[in-house]
């Protein structure tokens, strides 16, 4: 037999679908997605980066990816990763794309300091938590995790005054045209090589990009007329500016770069004098779980203040004791630090420890 409703009834049902229709609207919107059979949330995390010239990049996204199956993240959030071209109006394209799918958080590898300001701006103002990480922005609006490469470079810049005790010429490298930790590189390595030895001349700068390719082409050039060159600073690699010399007939000089496993093996196995900053792609790692705070609601760090990543100094050949160096220096010893059965590509360290992650794992390797 049907049963006929009364008036209350009826209200009282239509009531109830509105308000879970109300529900599921506030949950949509806010990034999250309800996962079936339980009150909890997925959050929805998209990495936006613009850039994989290197091994570096590469790796870094592997990090994440394995990190984002780890807990406190494995059924809490949901990555998905965007490559954009390598100029700034690609990765604000694919920005713009990304907010319109109103995800919780966006973890940004910036190919400008200040271009992608007014789109993370508006990514704000819809409610997305915004954290740059590794080349950071200057919006005000979003979290800035980076390594502190002004001072780790200073160090870099003091190491090859001493080691050249105060006399000769060096290569600097200008880094990845646009991108904003390039310029602080060289400039903190200037610093640190201007305080220490004030008589060292530059004898030609070059675009490395970050890269073995451009590297190694950029000393070569250089080196067809200024075949009295002491010391090369990087901002990847040791090893093509090796191959570089040899190629020329030359001794290799001391060398700055950063810390790839091949470079730190390679630097040993030259029996070279190289410094070498870590450069670790961990950055992600701190970038996620400051994502995971900030939507949970949980304490997170002032967005005025950088968010610091840890920095180690690896030092190969003679011995040079650094005043105030700000960052922790360590003699580089093979199976120890450096890993000779490892890829030559994979960056250290290449885990925070509190996540069961292999190096075979972050090289793809297994």
């Amino acid at each position: 037999m049907t049963r006929i409703l009364g008036t209350r009834q009826v209200l009282t049902i239509v009531f109830g679908v509105f308000a879970v229709t109300l529900a599921l609207f506030a949950t949509a919107a806010s990034g999250k997605v309800a996962k079936p059979g339980s009150h909890a949330a997925t959050y929805t995390f998209v990495l936006s980066n613009n850039f994989l010239g290197n091994d570096w990049r590469p790796q870094m996204e592997r990090l994440a990816q394995l990190t984002a199956n780890l807990a406190p993240f494995k059924g809490t959030v949901s990555l998905r990763v965007v490559n954009s071209s390598a100029t700034t109006q690609a990765q604000i394209a694919d920005l713009n794309n990304i907010i319109a799918t109103k995800p919780s958080a966006i973890l940004v590898d910036a190919g400008s300091p200040t271009a992608l300001n007014p789109t993370l701006a508006h990514a704000c103002a819809a409610g997305i938590k915004v954290i740059s990480f590794d080349q950071v922005v200057t919006a005000p609006c979003a979290w800035k995790v980076t390594q502190n490469h002004g001072l780790g470079q200073k160090a870099i810049g003091q190491w090859m005054a001493k080691i050249l005790a105060g006399k000769g010429g060096v290569f600097v490298d200008r880094g990845l045209a646009g991108a904003p930790a390039s310029a602080t590189i060289e400039n903190g390595f200037l610093s640190g090589l201007k305080q220490y030895g004030p008589s060292i001349k530059v004898l030609g700068y070059y675009n490395g990009a970050y890269a073995i390719g451009p590297e190694e082409s950029g000393v070569s050039s250089l080196l067809a007329g200024n075949s009295s060159v002491a010391g090369v600073s990087t901002q990847g690699y040791c090893t093509p500016i090796f191959k570089a010399f040899k190629a020329a007939g030359k001794s290799i000089v001391p060398t700055t770069c950063y810390g790839y496993n091949g470079e730190m093996v390679g630097c040993v196995q030259q029996k070279a004098s190289c410094a070498i900053l870590s450069g670790s792609p961990v950055v992600v790692q701190i970038a996620m779980k400051l994502a995971l705070d900030a939507v949970e609601g949980k304490p997170t760090p002032s967005k005025s203040a950088t968010v610091p990543v840890p920095m180690t100094l690896f030092l190969t050949g003679p011995k040079v004791t650094l005043t105030n160096p700000g960052v922790t220096v360590e003699n580089v010893t093979l199976n120890k630090n450096a890993f000779p059965s490892l890829p030559p590509g994979l960056a250290l360290p290449f885990s925070l420890s509190q996540y069961s992650i292999t190096p075979q794992e972050a090289a793809a390797k297994g």
